[in-house]
Formats: structure tokens, C-alpha cells, sequence
């Protein structure tokens, strides 16, 4: 089997105690059925606190019931793992043993990353100021286990990938300029899936690898930006933050990026102040460039080739451009609060962003929804967002 990971991947090390926001509290601790079978087994006063806390469920796994704070209840007064020092790490259950990595599996290959909601795989990520190249070695370990995808549709969405991959690694263009692109081409390829015309995506994908194509393209593109007037673009902008019923929130921190975003959209005459200061928070922070890039290149190699598996590539691209955009925007909530947010704070803020959004299968859902329905997430406004604010 071969096994794909970012160059940066193999440099990614846990740094368990020290983490300044541990993995093991704010969230539910899922155990695989594997796991939760051998668990029972385990005799003796630590089997006996496993069975106290151990919830099954009707597929044959189980849960464990938190601790007061949410935190998990072999997390112990040194951030540690008691079940990992008690059990060792070849017994922790695949949730605990795979955070902050992820893995997709395509036929014969296994895609692994890192996500930024974990502060370390993030301050790796965005300290990665090359080009991003992925490695790809062959596991003779791994077994291939089957699976249904259509082979003719992943082969189209691979090549048109490899091609969304020098798209957002242009760095003669804006990052915004980059990600205007990505999302027209993915509603290109789009379109053509869902006419069942799988074919066709590689004519898109071909088209894309011009550069004189592209150029055209993105003025066609910026010629949508008409005189901003109104608050239309922070009210839309607004609702990325917005509570809903059953909302969980991850981390409390959230809440307070969310309290300063929301009084900073609230302060703003109308949507040209509003490209104004965010223009002027991307003159004054080269950095962001780089790091909005290697965010980018994340969103596109974690989730583009899934739309083999729900046929829906545009989504992915909205993921990638509102992920981005909340992001950005928080980090300059703080600025306009008179903290200009250095390193540290950028990662954190990714990181929030990424627990919110990717690691609540409640809240995942709820916005997959929202991002298919409401105007705010719509192709037009996110374009024109990308226009107005670049």
C-alpha cells in the first residue's frame, strides 16, 4: 500500500504535557470497537476505572464518561495519559492514537496529515515557508481493506487535485487571488459532476494549467468588485459566527474571539471600512501569506478527493474559502482591539477555528448544511468577499 503525507508530516512530534491546550479535554473520547473489547478484558484496579467509565453504545463501541471540565478521565493532573502509562501506547484506541492525523484511504493508497487544531501540528504547518510537497512511500504493513469508490471518478478528481495543489501554490498572485480561482474551478469541475460528465474535469483541469488562462480568468473575476456600499459583507461575514441550537463549543475560548469579532464587524461604518482595515492588516502582516497557503493546501489534500464519496468538489472549496476567511477575520478583530496578532496567536486562532468546525461531528454537519443553503455561503458571496477584501 502506498502512504502519502506532507513533507512537513514527518516532523511532528506530540509534545503531551506540555501542550498549552490538550487534546484530552473539550470533547467526547470515542472508542473503536477493537479498543472497547480488549478494555473489558483488562483485570484489576485500572480494569475496574476503565469499567467505570466506559458508556457502550448500540455499534459495539463505547464512550468515556468526562471529568468535571470535560476532560478525559485518564488525564491526569500533569496533562498526561494514565490509560497510556498504565496500558502503554499500543493499547490507546484509535481516536487518542491517530489526533491530531488524519487518514483517507483511497484503493491502494493512504493519505495521512496533521490538522491545525492541534497547536503543534499548526505551528508546524504554518512555519513551513516552502512550497508544499508530499511524500509518498510504499507499507508493505497495511492491508488493503476494500472499498466501493468509483475508480473513474477518483482518477479524474486526483489529476484535478495535483492541479488544484499548483493553483493555491502560485505565489505570483495574492493568496486571495489563489483562492478566487480555486473556488471558480471547483464550481467548474462541479458543474460537470453533477451532469455525470465525469469526463469533462479534465478539460477543465487542462484549461486551469494555463497561465494566460488564469489571468483572464481572475480579471474576469475582479470585475465583480462594484463600489462597496451597505454592510452587506459584514453581515454575511457576521453569520460565519454565528450560535445555533445544540451549538458545542470546543474550546470557551471561542467565545471570546467570537465576542471581539462581533463587536469589531458591529463598529464599522460600512463593507468599504471594512476592505480598508483589511487591507491594511494584510500590508502589515507579510507573514499571513505563507500561512493562509499551507492552510489552504491542507483544506484542498484533506477533503477535495472526498467528493468521491458525496460527488460535491464545490463544497470542499467553500470549506477551504470560509475557513480562511474566518480566520482572517479574527485575527483582525485583534488587531482593531490594539493586539497585532504575532505568531502564537494566528496558530491559536487556526486552531480554534479548526476544533469549532472539524472536530464536533454536530457542529461539522450543522455547517455542511448551512454551507449548501444560506446566502452567506453561497459562490457569489464568497467570491465577492474574496474580491472586495484581497
Amino acid at each position: 500500500m502506498k502512504v502519502m503525507t506532507p513533507h512537513y508530516y514527518k516532523d511532528f512530534r506530540c509534545i503531551a504535557g506540555a501542550c498549552t491546550d490538550t487534546c484530552c479535554a473539550g470533547w467526547d473520547v470515542d472508542v473503536d470497537k477493537n479498543s472497547y473489547k480488549y478494555y473489558k478484558t483488562v483485570k484489576g484496579a485500572f480494569g475496574k476505572r476503565l469499567k467505570s467509565v466506559m458508556v457502550p453504545s448500540q455499534d459495539g463501541e463505547c464512550t468515556f464518561t468526562l471529568k468535571k471540565g470535560g476532560r478525559c478521565p485518564f488525564l491526569n493532573d500533569d496533562n498526561l495519559c494514565d490509560l497510556y502509562i498504565e496500558l502503554g501506547e499500543d493499547k490507546l484506541c484509535e481516536t487518542c492514537a491517530e489526533f491530531p492525523r488524519f487518514i483517507n484511504d483511497y484503493g491502494n493508497i493512504r493519505e495521512i496529515g496533521i490538522a491545525p487544531s492541534c497547536k503543534t501540528a499548526g505551528e508546524l504547518m504554518f512555519s513551513y515557508k516552502d512550497e508544499l510537497t508530499f511524500d509518498t512511500v510504499e507499507d508493505n504493513s497495511l492491508t488493503l481493506k476494500p472499498n466501493d469508490i468509483d475508480a473513474y471518478t477518483y482518477m479524474h478528481l486526483r489529476q484535478a487535485r495535483i492541479v488544484a495543489f499548483g493553483i493555491i501554490s502560485d505565489r505570483d498572485i495574492s493568496i486571495f487571488e489563489r483562492l478566487m480561482l480555486y473556488l471558480d474551478y471547483a464550481k467548474r469541475i462541479q458543474k460537470h459532476l453533477d451532469a455525470e460528465r465525469d469526463e469533462l474535469i479534465a478539460g477543465v483541469a487542462k484549461r486551469f494549467c494555463g497561465a494566460d488562462y488564469r489571468e483572464e480568468l481572475l480579471d474576469r473575476l475582479k470585475s465583480r468588485d462594484e463600489k462597496l456600499h451597505g454592510k452587506r459583507l459584514i453581515k454575511g461575514l457576521r453569520h460565519f459566527f454565528d450560535d445555533f441550537k445544540g451549538m458545542e463549543v470546543i474550546n470557551p475560548d471561542w467565545n471570546i474571539h467570537v465576542a471581539r469579532v462581533r463587536q469589531f464587524l458591529d463598529g464599522l461604518a460600512d463593507d468599504s471600512v471594512l476592505a480598508a482595515v483589511m487591507k491594511t492588516y494584510h500590508a502589515e502582516s507579510e507573514a499571513f501569506a505563507h500561512e493562509y497557503e499551507q492552510l489552504a493546501m491542507y483544506y484542498v489534500y484533506r477533503y477535495m478527493l472526498d467528493a468521491v464519496n458525496d460527488y460535491d468538489v464545490l463544497l470542499k472549496a467553500k470549506n477551504a474559502v470560509i475557513g480562511i476567511l474566518a480566520v482572517d477575520i479574527m485575527a483582525a478583530a485583534n488587531q482593531a482591539f490594539g493586539c497585532m496578532p504575532d505568531f502564537t496567536m494566528r496558530v491559536d486562532i487556526a486552531h480554534l477555528y479548526s476544533r469549532q468546525f472539524e472536530h464536533s461531528y454536530y457542529n461539522y454537519e450543522v455547517y455542511r448544511e448551512y454551507f449548501g443553503m444560506k446566502r452567506c455561503y453561497s459562490y457569489k458571496f464568497l467570491m465577492d468577499a474574496l474580491v472586495s477584501l484581497n
